[in-house]
């Protein structure tokens, strides 16, 4: 029993030994393993997808198409119809691209880590956004789904969700664009679009469901480094390592000096991204951005929405409509 205690006391001390100090350690001096852990772009679920039939995955009037960037990155894309638009062109591809421009709101949509443009979450939203008459470009980023696998970056990203928007752009001929991002995506569209912003393009308005601060907070918060938070090296073996890596995602700062009118969604349940990280920022931009638009929506424990099935709510079309509404009509003003 004696030897019995020994081994046990043993394995429990290697298993500590293991998670306190050989994973921090690990962590610290392996930039693919945090570029990994937060991009989760290897994970493939579905594994197999066919991208150039949409339909399979119940999304009626959508095409899938490439563009390149000026990196040579090719990049996945589907484009959505919105509703109104059905009956007429729905079987005919080579229309899809000119009706950009025929007058209804566009809205970008830029995921969050693992997956790709086909999860069913990411359809179900594609659902509500083409049922209130918008259209729907999902983007999948470098290293994701089909497009290019290269190395993935914070600025690679970024410079992604640029390039599908100055693409779009190009088409819309003043047609209203609006960029929906949901986790990572927040903080990819966040400092996207205030980068567009400086370029003197200005996106109508920008949908933040699930988003954080900063991602060194987000870190702070996320469930799996709990037990490890508490100890002296956190900062030195996890936070630092990763702000080295340059995986800021500062989305405070990123949006304070913003114009564009911003809607932010989030669930009190959402265990992976707290809600009071998606509060906070709403009361910084608040305080840093005045007299623009800046809306914020929590959802009560009790619907059960978690990190990504806010696509569930019933009036979230209504919702998204009020939004793009309201800041379509304070831009003409």
């Amino acid at each position: 029993m004696k030897r019995t205690c020994c081994i046990t006391s043993s394995f429990f001390a290697i298993i500590l030994f293991l998670i306190f100090i050989v994973i921090p350690i690990v962590f610290r001096y392996s930039p693919s393993l945090q570029r990994g852990m937060i991009f989760l772009n290897y994970v493939r679920m579905p594994s197999s997808v066919n991208y150039s039939h949409p339909e399979k995955y119940g999304i009626r009037g959508t095409r899938n198409f490439h563009i390149k960037t000026n990196d040579n990155m090719t990049l996945g894309v589907w484009h959505v119809l919105p509703r109104n638009l059905l009956e007429k062109y729905e079987n005919d591809n080579s229309t899809y691209e000119q009706l950009l421009s025929h007058g209804e709101p566009i809205v970008i949509y830029m995921h969050g880590n693992s997956g790709t443009r086909a999860n069913e979450h990411r359809v179900q939203l594609y659902h509500v956004l083409q049922d209130i008459n918008c259209h729907v470009i999902a983007v999948d980023y470098r290293s994701y789904a089909d497009s290019t696998d290269v190395e993935v970056s914070e600025l690679g990203v970024v410079t992604d969700a640029m390039e599908m928007f100055r693409w779009v752009h190009k088409r819309a001929n003043g047609t209203p664009i609006f960029g929906w991002g949901h986790s990572l995506g927040t903080g990819i569209g966040a400092h996207a679009y205030s980068l567009l912003e400086k370029e003197g393009l200005y996106p109508n308005g920008l949908i933040l469901e699930a988003p954080f601060t900063k991602m060194s907070d987000e870190i702070r918060e996320y469930p799996l480094t709990k037990i490890h938070r508490l100890l002296p090296w956190f900062e030195f073996f996890i936070i630092e390592p990763v702000e080295k890596n340059n995986i800021i995602f500062d989305t405070e700062t990123n949006l304070m000096n913003t114009k564009m009118p911003i809607l932010i969604l989030h669930a009190r349940d959402d265990i992976v991204i707290p809600y009071q990280l998606g509060e906070k920022l709403y009361k910084h931009l608040l305080e840093s951005r005045k007299n623009v638009i800046t809306e914020l929506v929590l959802y009560d424990k009790h619907f059960k929405y978690g990190h990504k099935h806010i696509c569930k709510d019933k009036e979230l079309g209504n919702r998204t409509r009020k939004f793009i509404n309201e800041s379509i009509n304070n831009a003409s003003q």
